[in-house]
């Protein structure tokens, strides 16, 4: 019988990698996980730019092969389970609204978060500009989340009654709504009770006490 790839996950706890994190978990593939440390800048040490010559994370390495991006991942690790355990097949609609979310979820909801967190990354070192980069941050997030207010309505998952690879990235972004750094956000009812969903998942459970072990960092509803 044909090997498999042996599959690392490089992740930093409660970065966008999170996600890949819970899925792997929730696949039961067979996979090792290496943290790589943002705050100490190792993901721009020469080692880790032979990994992922973008300095970022997540990085999956499939055997000789390198991975990267949140949403490329959660769709690698959808695809080598069984058909909508993680993941519809191949024309399924579904399949096609997995990644409209999680398209949404990198190009939106991630890019806002980014801008309040992270101002100069956009701003440089005028310190008036990052005030105002942080500020359209927190109203672009605003408006975003009326976003997936809507679209969350009357559904359990993402993806109406199934959990998804979709569900674990909603459920990061909305750890980081919380995050005290971010001036205001919206209710979300909707986003926060499917949140609550995830994580009472017991794979979700066991990855954040690992993650928690190099960064502990909070749950709302704990």
């Amino acid at each position: 019988m044909p090997v498999e790839p042996a599959l690392v996950l490089y992740y930093f706890p409660r970065a966008c990698s999170l996600a890949a994190h819970i899925a792997l978990e929730e696949s039961g593939l067979d996979y090792q996980r290496r943290m790589v440390h943002l705050p100490s800048q190792q993901n721009r040490t020469p080692a880790y730019l032979t990994t992922n010559p973008n300095g970022a994370v997540p990085t999956l390495t499939i055997g000789e092969q390198t991975l990267t991006e949140t949403q490329a991942i959660l769709t690698y690790v959808g695809d080598q389970v069984a058909a909508d355990k993680l993941l519809p097949p191949a024309g399924d609609l579904r399949r096609y609204r997995a990644h409209e979310w999680m398209n949404f979820l990198s190009s939106s909801i991630h890019t806002y978060v980014r801008s309040i967190f992270r101002s100069a990354v956009y701003a440089g070192d005028d310190e008036e500009v990052s005030i105002a980069v942080n500020t359209q941050g927190v109203n672009n997030l605003a408006k975003a989340t009326e976003i997936v207010e809507k679209r969350l309505e009357g559904q359990t998952w993402a993806l109406g009654d199934a959990f998804s690879v979709a569900d674990t990235y909603l459920f990061v972004m909305y750890l980081w709504t919380t995050d005290e750094r971010i001036a205001s956000v919206p209710e979300r009812p909707n986003w926060e009770a499917l949140a609550k969903r995830v994580w009472l998942r017991p794979a979700v459970q066991r990855i954040v006490a690992i993650e928690r072990q190099d960064r502990n960092y909070a749950i709302p509803w704990e």
